[in-house]
């Protein structure tokens, strides 16, 4: 049951089975006592009809902005005005309100407020029976309610955008803080090595010379100390210089398990390494790093995302990275891959992959998205 039912369904359960009941008790109290079986069929017919494109738009929590949800919810108000034009007991106009608690997903407020005027206008030529009063006093009403409902669904709908805009600066503060952390043991390593080859081998080079200068001019009985220190500052001064090369050759990190590691500092999130080649470029593996958590922060924030898979290929100098989520497909509409249309990240990330003759590019697909990064791997 758990896995049955959307989480958003699950959570606003009473707001959705206060929609159901209201259509219900509309739909008895409009369906009692019609003398034709064939208009009981049709008002049935038309009932149902409403509610199903109803609930299709409430199983989606964000609908998006695509036409197929417009002409669902474009059907829901011909039916209800046609309900409206047959409707003895004048109660088919509520429904109008469950109408209006659908704008929020896919409207501005302006819009929205078109929309709900031009029903009532529309609510308002169907019931006008010659006393224009008392039908504007009548549509004002339904009006009015309709604005309470937008409203109502609104404040939910922005409530839960600014949560989840909190929970997205979270978790890039947890990755910024990883990466902070990360960066500064390298820098911090990489200062102790050039502390290490530029003052201590230094001197130990230069104590060498001096007491190889030194063993041709002391009395011969001096000599044998002499050679042996200079043998212990020999090995000394290659100790330093092996300690130094380690130290530097750990400035190649691994970029599957940084990201790994950047990964698991973000909660319910996984990112699985598949087929990633050698990457030679130190310089290349540090911008990729930051490219990546940024596609990674979009994939959780737009998408939803909480499993990523980052594999790529190598033809000869040119490297393909490919980073797919689980997350919901993004709108076209929404994001272009023309370049003068990105947004703020993907504009960062081709800035950053500039002097690699790189490009970004994002594939939509029907579960999820995927960031393709090309590169060349030719730098040092």
């Amino acid at each position: 049951m758990k896995d049955f039912f959307p989480e958003h369904l699950r959570k606003d359960w009473l707001l959705h089975v206060s929609g159901f009941l209201t259509w219900f008790l509309i739909s008895f109290l409009s369906l009692q006592n019609i003398p034709s079986k064939q208009e009981f069929i049709l008002k049935t017919t038309a009932f149902l009809a409403f509610y199903i494109c109803f609930a299709i738009m409430v199983a989606n929590k964000w609908p998006v902005n695509a036409v197929k949800y417009k002409l669902l919810l474009t059907s829901q108000i011909f039916i209800v005005l046609g309900l409206i034009a047959f409707d003895k007991y004048n109660v088919a106009a509520i429904l109008l309100v469950l109408i209006a608690t659908q704008l929020p997903s896919m409207f501005s407020r302006r819009q929205a407020m078109f929309i709900m005027m031009s029903m009532s206008l529309a609510h308002f030529f169907i019931v006008l029976d010659g006393n224009a009063l008392n039908a504007f006093f009548n549509i004002i009403i339904y009006f009015l309610l309709q604005i309470f409902g937008f409203s109502t669904i609104e404040i939910v709908h922005r409530e839960v955008r600014t949560k989840e805009e909190l929970a997205a600066i979270n978790q890039e503060l947890l990755a910024t803080r990883y990466m902070l952390k990360t960066s500064s043991e390298r820098q911090e390593r990489l200062r102790i090595s050039r502390d290490l080859h530029d003052v201590i081998g230094h001197q130990l080079t230069a104590l060498s010379l001096n007491l190889e200068v030194s063993s041709h001019k002391v009395p011969v009985e001096y000599k044998p100390l002499i050679t042996q220190n200079l043998v212990q500052a020999k090995n000394l001064l290659t100790d330093v210089r092996e300690v130094v090369k380690e130290m530097r050759n750990t400035e190649q990190f691994d970029l599957a398990a940084t990201l790994q590691g950047l990964a698991g500092q973000l909660p319910d999130c996984t990112l699985d390494v598949e087929n990633l080649p050698d990457i030679d470029s130190l310089s290349l593996k540090q911008q990729l790093v930051f490219c990546l958590q940024e596609g990674i922060s979009n994939a959780i924030r737009h998408g939803k995302a909480n499993k990523l898979i980052l594999s790529g290929e190598k033809e000869e100098q040119r490297l393909i990275l490919l980073l797919s989520d689980n997350g919901n497909s993004v709108n076209h509409e929404n994001i272009s891959n023309d370049k003068n249309k990105f947004g703020s990240g993907l504009k960062g990330m081709q800035e950053r992959l500039k002097p690699f003759n790189g490009s970004v590019k994002l594939v939509f697909e029907f579960s999820g998205c995927i960031l393709q990064i090309s590169v060349e791997d030719s730098f040092d």
